[in-house]
């Protein structure tokens, strides 16, 4: 892929201070089915037991490496279970029991462990803050000084309440800016905001996949206020600590008076039923006519610095009722609005942060978005030096080529249709870690010079977001991708609309993978993950996307009436999955069903293809009976050990795009003869039916 070149500097602006919280397709931001510890659902106390592997940075040499991996596969099988009859639970029928694994992971899954320890590394750096570091006025220092006042946090929301109402937006007199020269109107009041709140005529700046720039989205106004579920005037009183008779009295008429102009506000916005594109200055053009001054609401939204080739996303379909609306309004309601809004949106914030039991693991993750980038260096310094880097290139490598190879088998498909698959893979982009750049902590800390952080949380999480909104603001007509997810997350993605496939540093991590793990558990492991991902490329939903991630059709009628029929198979298999009554969705969980066959399938023959054939029937791991190519079936199966307790599986199961772990395996072992022929299982068995369904 091949974009316009705007810069390192100008890359690093946009994409290390700002983590966009734009609605990513579910494909790409769950692509694993990894969620991320989340605060009020964690231990705080951290919890040291299970195998040294789980702990970060892995410190132990090369054989104790693979004695420790020996000791955690074998402790984690139930090896009374026949493999041939239920391969899920041989591999992992003992993960809730065995001390192997750390308490707090065994009653959740293999790679959330490896979560955790990713988490207690981040939160043992944070804590540890030498007055030194604190005087140096970098962005890892920044970050440190934002976790200690995080963790110094007064739950005393009054504080935070206090502070909004000082701001200058609040402040000043309104009759004073009526009788200045210059104009003010509700479009002065509708951009006062520094936190990106543009409440009466709303502009966001959003991400167009298509483009792959960011353009401007021009929405009509929503309830915000007016919904109960969100805020509770009482709730708010009591944490605002609003208690005298009097201040209770002016607080409960002033928001009753907005929830009324929040009510109006709304019936007076109409909304098209498709939105249109338009440059900015065909949009200036085409509406020149309506009440509103167009040109004059992006120069105050934009400074001045609004240029005509700008893209507008318009989703209003007639603005004049609300302008007229506008119009007419009091403009300390205006002001008054503003200021809610603006109350609400920290309001969230600060319930985020204070209803959590755990302050460490709500302080790590809310430092964690603020500087994810500013925290990259010292991560990949300690965990991920640049042999590991190649190690998985490497990997990824031999897995291109062997799917590349295995299209040109498949009979299913015509020669122009195959060409088209083949010039997608070559062209997708794998990405592991992080670009070179980086690494480089003196432009990182360039980018971070005008982030401000003292003592007073309030006042740092104000000083944040308010960097956040001006990185925004200035990010129209950029194209750069925004980071899809953070590389300390234990997971991994396919982009569609870049035909990319990232890896993330979190997953790239003992247990799962080590630099000195032979080549069947490293291709089992990550090079499984690698594969999946690739997969996703050609899934039931990412197939309408072309090599260069637009959506355009690339298929025969012939090929694709195949590929639709070899996909239903799949879901008509995993359709017959039951778990306490609940059918597995075969169609919701199509595309990861199709990813996890596909991936398991190349990676084993990119291993078989490379290594396996000198070494497949080799036993390389310490007290562990098995030979390399026994372990690979096995080291994929135990990526998906889970000891969630039944409630939270079928809930999953009703709603999530991935099967459940247990079908995962089963389903995809099921359909691989090589799996059968490698443990032996006679056709007929319960791992080894007679019907098999292959996609790739």
């Amino acid at each position: 892929m091949s974009s316009p070149c705007h810069g390192l500097l100008a890359l690093l602006i946009i994409t290390l201070i700002v983590d966009w919280p734009w609605p990513w397709p579910e494909r790409v931001a769950q692509a694993m089915s990894i969620p991320t510890e989340r605060p009020g659902h964690t231990q705080s106390k951290l919890n040291s037991t299970g195998s040294a592997l789980f702990r970060l940075p892995t410190q132990i040499d090369e054989y104790a490496v693979l004695e420790e991996f020996g000791r955690l596969t074998l402790a984690t099988m139930n090896q009374s279970v026949d493999p041939c009859e239920d391969f899920y639970e041989y591999a992992c029928g003992n993960w809730k029991q065995t001390e192997m694994v750390p308490a707090r992971s065994r009653n959740n899954t293999f790679l959330n462990g490896m979560q955790f320890a990713v988490n207690e590394m981040l939160t043992q750096f944070l804590k540890n803050a030498t007055e030194k570091e604190m005087k140096l006025d970098n962005a890892e220092s920044k970050a440190k000084a934002f976790f200690a006042s995080c963790m110094r946090m007064s739950e005393d929301m009054s504080d935070g309440y206090k502070l909004l109402l000082e701001m200058d937006e609040f402040a000043f007199n309104l009759n004073e800016k009526r009788e200045s020269n210059e104009t003010f109107d509700w479009i002065n009041i509708n951009f006062l905001s520094h936190y990106g709140v543009y409440p009466l005529l709303p502009l966001k700046i959003h991400y167009d996949t298509e483009s792959r720039k960011f353009d401007i989205l021009l929405s009509t106004s929503g309830k915000v206020l007016g919904n109960s579920d969100v805020i509770d005037i009482k709730n708010m009183t009591r944490d605002f600590k609003i208690e005298n008779e009097e201040e209770l009295r002016q607080f409960n008429e002033e928001f009753k008076l907005v929830i009324d102009f929040e009510k109006n506000l709304t019936m007076h916005s109409n909304r098209r039923n498709e939105s249109e594109e338009l440059t900015l200055g065909e949009f200036k053009l085409k509406y020149k006519d309506n009440l509103l001054n167009w040109t004059r609401y992006f120069e105050v939204a934009f400074n001045g610095s609004a240029k005509n080739d700008w893209i507008i996303q318009n989703t209003i379909a007639d603005v004049d009722p609300l302008v007229n609306f506008l119009q007419k309004s009091d403009f300390e309601t205006l002001r008054s609005y503003l200021k809610w809004r603006t109350i609400a949106k920290f309001y969230y914030l600060w319930k985020y942060e204070t209803s959590d039991k755990s302050m460490e693991s709500s302080c790590r993750e809310h430092t964690s978005i603020y500087f994810n980038y500013a925290l990259l260096p010292w991560f990949i310094d300690n965990v991920y030096d640049a042999e590991r880097r190649e190690d998985i290139l490497l990997l990824a490598k031999h897995i291109k080529e062997t799917f590349y190879d295995l299209l040109g088998k498949y009979t299913w498909l015509d020669d122009e249709t195959r060409s088209n698959a083949k010039t997608k893979l070559r062209a997708m982009d794998i990405t592991v870690g992080y670009s070179d750049e980086m690494r480089h902590r003196d432009v990182i800390n360039h980018v971070y010079e005008d982030v401000k952080i003292g003592d007073n949380w309030y006042m740092n999480l104000q000083a944040v977001e308010k960097n956040r909104a001006r990185v925004r603001m200035r990010s129209v007509n950029k194209a750069i991708i925004p980071p899809l997810m953070s590389t300390r997350d234990v997971n991994a993605y396919y982009a569609d609309f870049l035909n990319l496939v990232f890896i993330g540093i979190g997953i790239s991590q003992a247990p799962f993978y080590h630099l000195k793990y032979p080549p069947s558990i490293k291709f089992s492991g990550i090079g499984n993950i690698i594969g999946h991902e690739m997969a996703h490329g050609f899934d039931s939903y990412c197939y309408q996307y072309d090599y260069d991630g637009k959506k355009l059709n690339w298929w025969s009628e012939a090929s694709l009436r195949n590929f639709k029929e070899r996909y239903r198979c799949l879901e008509s298999q995993y359709n017959k999955y039951i778990f306490h009554g609940v059918l597995t969705n075969g169609t919701l969980t199509s595309g990861d069903n199709i990813a996890d066959n596909v991936g398991t399938r190349i990676s084993y023959h990119a291993y078989r293809n490379s290594y396996g054939k000198l070494d497949g029937d080799k036993k390389p791991i310490p007290g562990v009976n098995l030979t390399n190519k026994q372990l690979y079936f096995l080291k994929f199966a135990q990526t998906w050990c889970t000891g969630r307790d039944d409630a939270s599986k079928m809930r999953r199961m009703k709603t999530d795009v991935h099967a459940y772990e247990e079908f995962r395996v089963i389903g995809t072992l099921q359909n691989m003869p090589e799996f059968s022929e490698v443990y032996k299982c006679r056709l007929g068995s319960e791992m080894n039916p007679l019907k098999k369904c292959m996609v790739w």
